[in-house]
């Protein structure tokens, strides 16, 4: 499926763009718009005009609160989803959209990626996801593997599937303690060979369970994709694909992603548990405010040894944030690391939802977008690591401060026409306009050398903020005292 714009009425008439993947289209008079219209030759049109968020087969249409409003089929709009030959007008400019068939089809596998990576039916008869074993296994160990419960030695278990060296951060349950600790809230038992426990959290995509590996007694974090998340064929190869070049990138800084499977019209995935929680956490529930220079740091430093990890693999996340950085133990435990988690897997699932408006719904979710890099908005399919480099900058200010980078402006009610004298302006225009407030200006007591090293880490302008994760990390390190205090 391709989306069509073509331009039939106003001083650019006879223009077309054309998408076969999700991208972002945004109009105005802004220099910085993709199609851009004069103010000389249409005086109605806003710098940030509207904004066009196109995920084949879909198209969703938000107006920037312009002066004069965007209006579809002559009715005035502020945010819709757009049907083959819909009629946008913004000023003298009209576009019409079409639904067009045909698409790519799907990238395939590099040989070196298909030397590493083999596939395994399901009991169903289904292929599971490429499940990517290591090339030459590890020697085994000395040592136990205990009951997190009741220390039980569950070794034999735990060793099982040959993984239980490479996941030094896992905890195991016996089955007494695994039924003692089972919810009797959850619906389901288990799912695939996962004896569910409780539930961790629900989306439009899908719920997360904490769960045990009932053949090796691990505990896992298994995430439940609902199939109105995967509604064709294409999805679900998408997501085969992206879960085994993903299981390549092992790293200890990244969630370990281990196994893929299907039940009845259900996938699922698992992933390690890390029983510390997320850092947003720490802001939002332990420390009630701004977190500790030392933790905050060290909490930087270990993402960023893991996006560098995903940087050197081709991937880029485009949905870094405290959520998404995992703690491996409780964050005043020594031996305390942070893992990024969800990398790729939204990328896998742009058709069936994803969009940067899922950020402007509600408060909460809308906080999410103030960690996105500008040119997330600019140039959506073209996103590359510096992106994700300054998702980490505001991450670590917001540890910081508990503030993002910019003052956030509330998003427009989603009633009417174009913004009163007095209301804040539409999150978007923030997002590519307003410069970053220096972090000493938040909290002046923080260490000179480490705001320096945040304002940088921050700048809208891709040339003047850290190219790579490396360079931000080194300079993070060296602006940290020898012993930080966490």
């Amino acid at each position: 499926m391709r989306v069509r714009l073509e331009v039939v009425e106003g001083p650019e008439a006879g223009r077309f763009f054309e998408f076969s993947e999700a991208d972002s289209f945004l109009v105005g008079r802004s220099p910085k718009a993709h199609f851009v219209l004069k103010p000389t030759a249409d005086r109605q049109i806003s710098r940030h005009h509207f904004l066009l968020d196109i995920r084949p087969p879909r198209c969703l249409i938000q107006d920037l609160d312009s002066k004069n409003g965007t209006f579809v089929n002559h009715r005035k709009i502020r945010r819709q989803f757009l049907e083959d030959r819909d009629e946008i007008r913004a000023g003298q400019t009209v576009i019409r959209i079409r639904f067009l068939e045909g698409v790519p089809e799907p990238v395939p596998l590099s040989p070196l990626q298909r030397s590493t990576v083999h596939s395994c039916t399901l009991p169903d008869g289904s292929p599971s996801a490429p499940q990517v074993r290591p090339r030459t296994p590890p020697l085994p160990q000395e040592g136990s593997f205990l009951c997190f419960g009741c220390d039980r030695d569950l070794s034999r278990w735990a060793r099982a599937d040959g993984w239980a060296e490479e996941l030094p951060d896992s905890r195991y349950l016996c089955p007494t303690c695994t039924a003692a600790q089972r919810s009797t809230n959850v619906g389901r038992k288990s799912i695939g060979n996962y004896r569910i426990l409780r539930e961790l959290g629900r989306g439009g995509m899908g719920v997360v369970y904490k769960a045990v590996h009932e053949p090796t007694r691990r505990l896992c974090a298994v995430k439940e994709i609902l199939p109105d998340a995967a509604t064709d064929d294409k999805s679900l190869k998408l997501f085969d694909r992206e879960i085994g070049v993903q299981s390549m990138v092992v790293h200890p800084n990244l969630a370990r992603i281990l196994e893929r499977g299907r039940e009845e019209d259900h996938l699922f995935f698992s992933v390690e548990y890390l029983e510390g929680g997320d850092a947003h956490s720490l802001v939002a529930e332990i420390f009630r405010g701004p977190v500790k220079p030392g933790l905050a740091s060290k909490i930087a430093c270990d993402i960023l040894r893991g996006l560098q990890a995903l940087h050197d693999h081709g991937f880029v996340h485009r949905d870094l944030k405290p959520r998404n950085f995992l703690l491996s133990r409780a964050y005043n435990d020594p031996l305390m690391s942070a893992k990024i988690t969800d990398y790729g897997l939204a990328k896998s699932f742009e058709e069936a939802g994803n969009s940067i408006f899922d950020f402007t719904r509600v408060g909460e979710v809308a906080g999410s977008m103030m960690f996105m890099a500008p040119e997330q908005i600019l140039d959506y399919r073209f996103v590359k690591p510096p992106s994700d480099v300054y998702s980490v900058g505001v991450s670590l200010y917001f540890l910081l401060t508990r503030k993002f980078s910019i003052d956030f402006p509330n998003a427009p009610s989603p009633g009417g026409g174009g913004r009163a004298q007095g209301q804040p302006r539409h999150p978007i225009r923030a997002m590519i306009e307003d410069p970053p407030i220096p972090i000493l200006d938040r909290r002046p007591e923080l260490p000179p050398d480490l705001a320096a090293v945040v304002d940088t880490a921050v700048r809208k302008d891709v040339d003047g903020r850290f190219a790579t994760a490396d360079q931000f990390l080194e300079a993070l390190e060296k602006a940290l005292p020898e012993e930080p205090s966490i």
